[in-house]
């Protein structure tokens, strides 16, 4: 009776590390096989409702594409231009964030795309269009 009960102990024992290393291999997998946009890649316009994800610093634009927070409003010449949007103004430069003019700060919903081979990121909201670009 007592060599039955180790072998049923064994096996689910057995049974809880497979299914245990299978889940932490489909994790790492997932995780390492994101595509992070660069020059090469074009995102099609896309509205994103969703937060970036603030343990990462990352964006999910859509599977496997994601964004790091490298990307930046460029200088434009006039600023009354996004000052007269007070909403985005301060998603983008208020006191309170740390990375100001960062592309992660503005909040949802917005739509993003970018061409092949281009630097820039478009992103509309409020019925005004911004331009972001990648600083290391």
């Amino acid at each position: 009776m007592m060599k039955f009960k180790k072998g049923i102990l064994f096996y689910y024992l057995g049974v809880l590390v497979f299914f245990l290393v299978i889940l932490l291999a489909v994790r790492y997998i997932v995780n390492n096989t994101r595509v992070f946009v660069g020059y090469e890649e074009g995102i099609n316009p896309v509205e994103i409702q969703w937060n970036c994800d603030r343990r990462d610093s990352i964006l999910r634009v859509v599977d496997p594409l994601y964004l790091h927070n490298q990307y930046y409003l460029i200088n434009y010449e006039n600023e009354a231009f996004i000052k007269s949007d007070s909403v985005l103004y301060n998603d983008l430069f208020n006191d309170t964030i740390p990375n100001k003019g960062s592309l992660m700060n503005v909040t949802p919903p917005y739509i993003l795309w970018k061409s092949q081979k281009n630097d820039t990121i478009k992103l509309f909201k409020h019925n005004k269009t911004l331009k972001f670009t990648r600083r290391n």
